[in-house]
């Protein structure tokens, strides 16, 4: 028995279901539960899927870091501290920005691979001989880096050639490493691309520009399906989804849930069940 878990950042649960894209809904779909997350953002949830819990070392920073941060839209709980409210009045966002560098290290860079460098939590490639992985936020891949930086500043601008032109570039390289797995012999594959997520930020407001991509991952989803034995076993997971949001100058923000399917007919509530399903696997379906 093979498990593939194809992570894919930002994937719209109500897109997914708006468009009927039946490859990528599989047997069974699910919305999950972001409502322990006190920031939903890219690494502490990966995090939780990996290790079944949500990891302090790996929120906290982003916590911090939201606290210099004020209107940040509906991704966090975090509350605003009465001086940064009053920064915001004052200062221009540039100069906050500055401020929040000297006093907030860079959350992504500083947590990009904690699971793999403390391993002080048990992550699910602990339960398998033979894992692979082309790296997950909080496992060896960073999703913030200066490339990435520079092409989403120039998408603020109103040139998203840049952003399109690397998000797919991506793609691309994940797409050949996953295909490049699934000739190996391992018993646990997850793939993880943040593509969708680059580009949703500017174009969940350009819809037919964004179906396209949704259409090639339900290609990409009934691919993957047909390489698979009778009793391996699927599951698509996203971190969060995508929903315009009024007044971002990107277009969208994260949305507070999250997206499940699999061939199997389970579901999940939230995006730390997915370990204990995992697990139960790698045990034989015994108890975790």
């Amino acid at each position: 028995m093979k498990v593939v878990i194809l992570g894919i950042d930002g994937l719209e649960y109500n897109l997914v279901d708006e468009w009927d894209l039946k490859h990528l809904k599989q047997e069974a779909y699910t919305k999950t539960d972001l409502s322990d997350f006190e920031v939903i953002v890219t690494p502490p949830i990966w995090a939780a899927m990996l290790t079944g819990r949500k990891i302090p070392e790996i929120e906290e920073p982003f916590i911090k870091r939201q606290k210099f941060i004020a209107n940040k839209g509906n991704i966090t709980k975090v509350k605003t501290p009465w001086y940064v409210k009053l920064a915001a009045k004052i200062l221009p966002l540039s100069i906050r920005k500055r401020i929040g560098d000297a006093m907030t290290p860079d959350p992504f860079k500083e947590t990009y691979n904690y699971l793999l460098r403390t391993k002080k939590y048990k992550t699910i490639f602990d339960y398998f001989e033979k894992s692979w992985t082309n790296g997950v936020p909080s496992y060896g891949r960073n999703v913030s880096t200066p490339e990435v930086k520079e092409v989403m500043k120039e998408a603020v601008k109103g040139n998203l050639k840049p952003l399109i032109e690397y998000a797919m570039r991506t793609y691309e390289n994940d797409r050949k490493a996953l295909f490049e797995a699934l000739e190996g012999n391992y018993e646990l594959i997850f793939w993880y691309t943040p593509f969708l997520d680059e580009l949703s930020h500017f174009l969940i407001r350009k819809k037919l520009r964004l179906m396209n991509v949704y259409i090639d991952l339900n290609k990409l989803a009934k691919k993957i399906s047909e390489k698979l034995d009778d009793g391996d076993i699927l599951y698509i997971i996203s971190d969060h989804g995508m929903e315009p949001i009024p007044g971002d100058p990107r277009g969208g923000d994260h949305s507070d849930h999250g997206f499940f399917s699999s061939n199997t007919g389970e579901t999940i509530e939230k995006p730390q069940d997915l370990f204990r399903l995992i697990v139960r696997r790698a045990k034989g379906d015994g108890e975790v």
